[in-house]
């Protein structure tokens, strides 16, 4: 398993090319995952640095399905990702909660989803779609249906466990169930399910949002030392959204890679 750092847990703090390369390099993660703000700000030191960590993933946004997509962001969103070396770029499918969305929404959603999926196929990356409430991506029927609606070989999943967990779905079950099409692994907890909103958009990017809930991935509510060993083979990264977030992600890479050290 390859457990990469995420830039997106700096968010609200200066950073520099330099000093994210340096931070991953010093506490051993396999790489770092780019969050798309810091890709566009980035992206010229970060080529200009002689040693660079491996970026298995970009981090973007796209408004599919709403009247602000436009076909040249997309493509412009994945040359970023070829430009950082990255595999995959993870999107949203949509805003909106599948048991919610009504019909004609959903068809723009996957209209545009399928023409991101045709551009990143040009360049040989995939697109990793999140597993995240309100979006289609809610529950892992909702997944397997988003799947087969837009069945495109370059379409992939960003399997992230919380909100899996959230879903309500056995994490565990759920990875079976998806297989091969599972990516990437996004990597984080809560103390309780009463503390779910914290993850919500408009908390967790406010510099002044809640962060009750939000703990070390071993000490939450999903049962990460159960997991992690299933997980093995996968790119997975750390997302952490509290404060500290180079001692808090640095101290969850040691844990998590003591935990797979116990057979699956």
């Amino acid at each position: 398993m390859r457990i990469h750092a995420c830039s997106v847990a700096f968010r609200h703090l200066d950073v520099t090319a330099s000093e994210l390369a340096r931070y991953v390099a010093r506490e051993g993660f396999d790489g770092l995952e780019i969050w798309a703000p810091h890709a566009r700000a980035l992206a010229q030191e970060w080529a200009a640095l002689d040693r660079r960590p491996r970026v298995p993933m970009l981090a973007g946004y796209l408004p599919v399905g709403d009247a602000g997509f436009d076909v040249l962001d997309a493509r412009a969103l994945v040359a970023l990702t070829r430009d950082w070396g990255a595999d995959r770029l993870r999107l949203f499918a949509g805003g909106t909660d599948s048991a919610l969305v009504r019909p004609d929404h959903r068809a723009r959603i996957i209209r545009d989803l399928r023409a991101c999926a045709d551009i990143a196929a040009d360049h040989g990356i995939d697109l990793a779609l999140e597993t995240h409430p309100q979006t289609l991506a809610d529950g892992l029927g909702p997944v397997t249906d988003l799947l087969d609606a837009l069945d495109h070989p370059a379409v992939r999943i960003n399997f992230d466990v919380l909100h899996v967990w959230e879903s309500g779905a056995d994490p565990l079950a759920a990875l079976r169930a998806l297989g091969d099409v599972v990516a990437h692994a996004h990597l984080k907890n809560v103390t309780s399910a009463r503390e779910l909103t914290v993850f919500r958009p408009g908390n967790i990017h406010d510099a002044n949002g809640d962060r009750q809930g939000i703990c070390p991935l071993m000490e939450g509510a999903v049962d990460y030392a159960a997991l992690l060993p299933h997980l093995r083979g996968l790119d997975a990264s750390l997302e952490w959204f509290g404060p500290k977030p180079a001692a808090r992600m640095a101290a969850d890479l040691r844990h998590a890679r003591q935990a797979l050290t116990v057979p699956a």
